[in-house]
């Protein structure tokens, strides 16, 4: 069972059809009532957020039962607050980065990236960008405009993509990246 947690982003319910469609139970629940995590989850996905991870009431999540704990992966405003609440710096866009970007793998050791096209398209929907890393996350994927677009945080299963995954190059149709992160973080 992997665990989504929606922090309001109107993807979340693509990212479950898209786990669904590899043949994996799911389920969604808002960020502050994460379910008991007992042995039939295998894996964490935190969703995006219409919100800014600078906003004094953005979704703030405990993670202390998850991180380093269990696969993580943050998607677009969930790499984000993972950047952003671990040390990492997180700004407003110079402009609202929507569609298609040109993903370039920088760490093609990382297992998420593994067998990942370079240059690869993926779908970018946000107005915040990660300026700044933590020493202990890894810059593993970047784009023109998005240096900090993908990152795995040394020593966990945990990773960070401003991208979506849940989308490919059409946005009927899931990137094979999406598979990958669920093969690592299940």
């Amino acid at each position: 069972k992997i665990v989504i947690l929606d922090f309001g982003s109107q993807y979340t319910q693509l990212i479950a059809r898209r786990v669904r469609e590899l043949n994996v139970y799911c389920e969604i629940h808002p960020f502050n009532k994460i379910p008991e995590l007992d042995a039939s989850v295998r894996g964490v996905i935190l969703s995006g957020s219409p919100f800014s991870v600078r906003d004094e009431n953005a979704p703030k999540p405990d993670l202390t039962a998850i991180k380093g704990r269990l696969p993580l992966l943050g998607v677009c405003y969930g790499a984000q607050y993972l950047a952003h609440f671990y040390g990492g710096e997180v700004q407003s866009a110079p402009s609202r980065e929507y569609g298609r970007a040109m993903l370039t793998v920088v760490e093609p050791s990382d297992p998420l990236m593994q067998g990942v096209p370079s240059p690869t398209q993926v779908w970018m929907s946000h107005g915040d960008t990660i300026t700044d890393i933590p020493d202990n996350f890894v810059l593993v994927a970047s784009t023109k405009e998005v240096k900090r677009a993908g990152f795995r945080i040394d020593g966990e299963k945990t990773w960070g993509v401003q991208f979506h995954p849940e989308f490919k190059s059409r946005p009927n149709k899931a990137h094979p990246l999406f598979k990958l992160s669920l093969i690592h973080i299940s």
